[in-house]
């Protein structure tokens, strides 16, 4: 009951946290995309969000899974040192990841200005995250789900003021922005820093007020071999799951142009809020929720699997009836939308309002796709997570086909791309369902 009590008002913190800082983001993107050309929007949305996530995605995800299951010890202390040890592992891969992500789009022959620089840029920002990873751990074991939503809303109001300062600055002599992507760049390097700074801050408070022992926050020189095998396993699937989750900017970045880009990162940047602002927060929530509440001994299983499965149907009919109304109303409004916000150059020169229709379908997908993956991943057994990483590599196959058949042989742009989306997804619900 306290695990669950906690998780609600983790809900509820996190939403509050992914409502103002999506607020303040797409109040000041109408500013930025006026003076924002949609190659240098494509660049920064597509390719650099590619980059950032695929170091922070791969160094961590699955480590992140992993440590919020039950871990066996005699005291909450061996617990925490358990977490610990394994916590500094993504920081350590985070720094190959870094090194070659980097190297692999530094070598893309590149015109945009400040291109290559922004490329190192975004690398240090993904690090800087890096460096509190056992922090951040550490917070989610103990449920500190206030330290995550002051330090990472700080930390975004400070990302958006910094675009939009450095754009509007760089617009002041013929209104185009003459930083271009850099703008971008610096801003994250800053959410990074923001984010690294935050959660030391917070910690060195509780080691000074002596909540915490300064000792638990360092690693011991061994490994729980229970765990370390289960983050590796999960890491292993990361790749996949990345594939699964970012193909959309992988394919779109290997077959389309920077414009098309553009129009994809323009039509996600809206489409997109509700997944950020009301499922994202339900996904993470719901897995440590899940996790905790799941591990527990044999007797009190029957009452914890009771209680799971009631929170995952409400959760799933929460999704079914919000993405009812995308369906039914949503899809009609998109160009009205459009021309509001940014002007009729975004609705009638390109097709952004058809793009935006179609990303309406697929937004109740993500919904329900998030929620049931998260049980997945916290119940399932390490033979199960085997099993669901070899399924992930046929999906990956039938993502990537459809992509090019929509994109490539059908030549549906931007629309294609969110078709072979929903194909990804309607695949993997089924799998998920099927193990539940």
């Amino acid at each position: 009951d306290g695990v669950l009590a906690s998780s609600v008002k983790g809900v509820y913190y996190l939403i509050m946290l992914q409502l103002m800082s999506r607020l303040v983001t797409f109040v000041l993107h109408q500013v930025v995309l006026r003076f924002t050309s949609a190659e240098t929007l494509g660049i920064a949305s597509v390719q650099f969000e590619l980059l950032l996530s695929t170091i922070l995605f791969l160094s961590r995800e699955g480590f992140r899974c992993a440590l919020l299951r039950r871990i066996l010890d005699t005291t909450p202390e061996g617990v925490e040192q358990k977490t610990t040890n394994v916590s500094y592992i993504p920081t350590c891969l985070g720094l190959i990841t870094t090194i070659l992500a980097c190297s692999y789009f530094l070598s893309f022959d590149q015109t945009c200005p400040h291109y290559h620089l922004s490329v190192i840029i975004f690398g240090v920002a993904a690090m800087a995250e890096l460096v509190i990873e056992p922090l951040f751990i550490l917070a989610l074991q103990r449920l500190y789900f206030q330290v995550r939503v002051s330090v990472e809303g700080v930390a975004v109001v400070l990302r958006c003021l910094v675009t939009f300062g450095l754009t509007i600055l760089g617009s002041r002599g013929n209104g185009e922005n003459t930083y271009g992507v850099l703008a971008f760049a610096i801003a994250q390097l800053v959410f990074g820093l923001t984010m690294m700074v935050g959660y030391l801050g917070f910690f060195a408070m509780e080691v000074s007020k002596g909540n915490i022992a300064l000792r638990s926050l360092y690693p011991l020189y061994w490994f729980d071999r229970t765990l370390l095998d289960l983050s590796i396993t999960l890491t292993k699937q990361s790749l996949l799951k990345h594939i699964l989750t970012e193909g959309d900017k992988m394919l779109i970045t290997a077959l389309s142009t920077d414009d098309n880009q553009g129009i994809y990162a323009f039509v996600v940047n809206y489409g997109s809020l509700v997944v950020r602002i009301l499922f994202q927060p339900l996904e993470e929530t719901g897995r440590t929720l899940f996790s905790k509440v799941l591990s527990v001994s044999p007797d009190q299983k029957e009452n914890s699997i009771t209680t799971v499965t009631d929170v995952l149907l409400v959760i799933i009919r929460f999704h079914v009836l919000l993405g009812l109304l995308f369906v039914c109303f949503a899809t009609n409004y998109t160009s009205t939308l459009i021309d509001l916000l940014v002007g009729k150059e975004w609705s009638t020169v390109r097709n952004a309002p058809q793009v935006l229709s179609a990303y309406c379908l697929y937004v109740p997908m993500m919904g329900i796709n998030g929620i049931t993956e998260a049980f997945v991943q916290s119940a399932a057994s390490s033979s199960d997570l085997t099993r669901q990483s070899y399924a992930m590599i046929g999906f990956s196959i039938c993502f990537m086909l459809a992509g090019y058949l929509w994109m490539s042989v059908w030549d549906f742009g931007a629309i294609g791309l969110v078709m072979a989306n929903m194909v990804n997804v309607s695949i993997r619900i089924v799998y998920s369902l099927h193990f539940i």
